[in-house]
């Protein structure tokens, strides 16, 4: 009899903590917690809506470096019919990602804890690309990937 009357209460604080908190909680990864998005679940018009945002990129437990996404470019379709057969990357979504960092903060190439406001936290693989210019270093991440089944390339022109 305890452990029906237990769970009826337990069921009770669940409904009304569910009733008490704004919905908007639930839809924003929340950066505080220990919680990882998965960059799977992130296509690339996920990504892509953060251009000119701030990244925080954790280098080290001392080191939090702030990148700015300058863009995502996406590569155009393989043309199938230069191929006897479709590549193997046909289908996929092709595209990177171009970060602008400090130049007095540098990222070495590898997987690293990123942090956003809206994406949440993620590891994603970012290098150093091109020569650094006056004030700023450029990191790229790249992605060839299965794209997803609602993912339209004609909707993103």
């Amino acid at each position: 009899m305890n452990s029906r009357r237990k769970f009826i209460f337990d069921c009770s604080a669940v409904a009304a903590a569910l009733t008490v908190a704004p919905l908007s909680s639930f839809s924003r990864p929340a950066i505080s917690g220990g919680g990882m998005q998965s960059l799977e679940q992130m296509s690339y018009p996920v990504l892509a809506g953060q251009v000119n945002t701030t990244f925080r990129v954790r280098v080290s437990s001392r080191q939090v470096v702030e990148l700015k996404l300058l863009k995502a470019p996406l590569a155009p379709p393989t043309p199938v019919a230069l191929f006897r057969r479709a590549p193997g990357d046909a289908g996929h979504e092709i595209f990177s990602l171009i970060f602008a960092g400090p130049k007095n903060e540098l990222i070495p190439p590898a997987v690293h804890r990123f942090e956003h406001d809206h994406l949440g936290r993620f590891e994603m693989y970012i290098g150093q690309i091109g020569m650094p210019e006056a004030g700023s270093v450029r990191y790229e991440a790249g992605f060839n990937r299965p794209a997803p089944v609602a993912f339209n390339r004609d909707e993103l022109t």
